[in-house]
């Protein structure tokens, strides 16, 4: 007889989505949505969907392999343990804990696996990066705004009269969030989109705005300068609960509608009216995205965005908000289970994605052990071929994952690691989802595999860590919780019957007061300041394209990947799409094999013309490895502008014909 049990989806995603397995004879056989789930009502995506397929595929890694004399062998978890222990040890003696770098990343959303940060916690303080590949700019200048980054829940949407999806395209990246923006618009709510490509989302709008790529800060400054000048304020809003306003006021004649043209490539007048629509149909929410922050200006232009909402009244309003991620569950786990180590965590830091200019140059003391888990760095970071190059240099090296990624095979130890089907744990999400999710262990996983809980447990025992949490992972869970049991009388056992919200946290900042040093929002932001950047919201220019590397290159997430992880099971080129007049200009068709040069290196692509694409860009999304030609062969290691984010669309490319058939990237 066939059982069916409720887990959650651990993907580095929007919508942390309640899904059922159904279980014959202790073999899954197949997966669907919770239909019962609050948010995600029984809709999985095909990313979901592939979690089967990882969970049985026969290049899944089921034991511990250690890489001798450029061969791979076969370790037991004891002897693997072992090793490993011992050479954090030896790290240690000879050079200090800083000797040590730790990279995880959030290839899993699970709260179990991510014990690896109270490991080391435990153990002093390592070699660990600061910063983000992915959404950190857009986080520092929301914690400037507004002293903390929380987003609306997303039946609140549901109540917008106007809305702004600006940088996102959530029919692909967010689907969950699609039917609350249906509701809203079935009411009479207007969705216009802003992104310079053509989007699925795009598709569906009512006005689809496509500025230049990174000049998303001007076309914001001069739709607040037309909102300023015809009065579309809300002044008493602006007196009672934000500060700096007046500063920011005097510096908007200098974007007016008709320079942001200039600078956008988009009609005057449709900047206007899409300043008119946004503030003349409130409440009014903007919905923002995490591509518009990947320039060198990435962070202002998040700032630019959030005063809009600001100066119209729309912060703290039902269907309103500037709407780019959301902490409000996030902060109510202890993640220390409360088991804080005896000393205060004394880290070595860097910018995560220059971490291959850190493993190059970290001197007193250089690192002499790496340890990766949850990421696949050989294809996501930035300039890839040096990042390989830094990698190899490390004495000894050390990979937890599923399959042998590209990050896998440079490493001298594996360790397998179990699937979120083969482990109880708690899932959630800080970037949409405002529930905490309760997934159950459906299956037990195969011998020889070791869940990363139960591994950094083994390891604080070998590395004798006294105060590390030595309990079974259920007490591990329950403890975390701990504050949400104080506060609301949440119990685990009340968790596994239905996802957890937090009460009445649905319309963030509604009480008018912010997380700020002011208590209010800041239009001008001292610590901003005092961090090294603009008090106020600017605008930056984007970098420019020279005659040798004319396009730019766009690298958004494919809709049926989390970043590498759907990747692992093929060798296909990527896809690299142009307008088509980019074609006729280079002589190319559709179809051909090209090579796409940058400064860092290049690769060969699969062309589609397609008319989505602006003039001067490529588009090439990100996600494959390096067998078939990882994108990041060649992408610069160029930081935001705030928070250390990879600048990854601040990189230009050519492109060319390819005289033969040969596959990958060129070293």
């Amino acid at each position: 007889m066939n059982t069916t049990v409720k887990f959650a989806c651990p993907m580095d995603c929007f919508d942390a989505c309640g899904l059922l397995a159904e279980v014959a004879d202790g073999r899954v056989v197949r997966l669907k949505g919770d239909s019962d789930h609050p948010l995600t009502r029984g809709r999985i995506c095909s990313k979901g969907k592939k979690l089967l397929e990882r969970l049985y595929h026969p290049k899944r890694l089921l034991s511990p392999i250690y890489k001798e004399a450029g061969q791979w062998k076969t370790l037991s978890w004891e002897a693997a343990l072992d090793m490993l222990a011992q050479r954090l040890a030896s790290a240690i003696r000879r050079h200090g804990r800083h000797a040590i770098l730790y990279y995880a990343d959030s290839g899993y959303g699970g709260l179990a696996k991510s014990v690896d940060h109270l490991f080391f916690s435990h153990l002093g303080g390592v070699s660990v990066p600061r910063g983000s590949l992915c959404w950190a700019a857009g986080m520092a200048a929301q914690r400037y705004d507004f002293g903390d980054v929380r987003g609306h829940a997303p039946h609140d949407l549901a109540k917008a009269g106007c809305i702004l999806i600006w940088g996102r395209n959530p029919v692909a990246t967010n689907p969950h969030l699609m039917p609350f923006i249906q509701k809203a618009r079935e009411k009479g709510a207007t969705l216009t989109v802003i992104d310079p490509l053509v989007t699925l989302t795009a598709r569906q709008a009512d006005v689809h705005l496509q500025p230049k790529p990174g000049t998303d800060g001007a076309l914001a400054l001069a739709m607040a300068h037309h909102l300023l000048a015809t009065d579309r304020i809300d002044r008493a809003y602006i007196d009672q609960h934000t500060t700096g306003f007046d500063r920011f006021a005097a510096t908007l004649p200098d974007v007016s509608p008709d320079r942001a043209a200039v600078i956008t490539g988009l009609d005057a007048d449709a900047i206007r009216q899409a300043a008119e629509h946004y503030a003349d149909q409130p409440p009014a929410a903007i919905i923002i995205g995490m591509g518009l922050q990947r320039y060198v200006n990435g962070g202002n232009t998040v700032r630019c965005i959030d005063a809009l909402a600001a100066m119209t009244g729309n912060i703290g309003r039902s269907g309103g908000g500037a709407n780019y991620a959301n902490r409000a569950i996030t902060r109510w786990v202890d993640r220390e289970a409360g088991c804080p180590p005896a000393a205060h965590r004394n880290d070595r830091t860097f910018p995560l994605p220059r971490m291959a200019r850190f493993m190059r140059a970290a001197a007193a003391p250089p690192i002499d052990v790496a340890m990766i888990a949850k990421a696949n760095p050989l294809v996501q970071m930035p300039d890839v071929r040096a990042f390989q190059a830094a990698f190899r240099q490390v004495p000894f090296k050390i990979v937890i994952d599923m399959f042998m990624t590209d990050t896998a095979r440079a490493a001298d130890l594996v360790l397998p690691c179990t699937s979120i089907l083969e482990e109880e744990d708690l899932v959630f999400s800080s970037m949409f989802s405002p529930y905490l999710n309760y997934s159950r262990r459906v299956v037990p996983p195969p011998d020889g595999v070791l869940g990363e809980y139960e591994l950094f447990r083994r390891l604080a025992s070998r590395m004798q860590l006294d105060r590390y949490p030595d309990m079974p992972v259920r007490r591990f869970l329950a403890s975390a919780i701990q504050p949400l049991t104080r506060q609301f009388g949440l119990t685990l056992d009340q968790l596994a019957s239905a996802p957890f919200k937090i009460p009445d946290a649905d319309i963030p900042w509604s009480d008018g007061n912010f997380a700020t040093p002011s208590g209010h929002y800041e239009f001008y932001s001292q610590q901003a300041m005092d961090d090294g950047g603009h008090p106020l919201p600017v605008y930056l220019p984007p970098r420019s394209a020279s005659p040798d590397f004319p396009l730019r290159l766009l690298t958004p997430h494919y809709p049926h990947s989390l970043h590498s992880q759907q990747f692992a099971f093929r060798s296909d080129r990527p896809v690299a799409s142009i307008h088509p007049e980019e074609g006729f200009h280079h002589d190319l068709e559709n179809n051909q094999l090209i090579r796409v040069i940058s400064a860092r290196g290049q690769i060969e692509a699969k062309l589609k013309l397609d008319n989505a694409i602006p003039r001067r860009a490529i588009k090439i999304d990100q996600g494959w490895w390096r067998e078939s030609g990882a994108v990041n062969c060649l992408t610069a290691d160029t930081l935001s502008d705030m928070g250390e984010n990879a600048a990854y669309f601040e990189t230009f490319c050519r492109i060319e014909s390819t005289p033969n058939e040969r596959r990958g990237h060129t070293p």
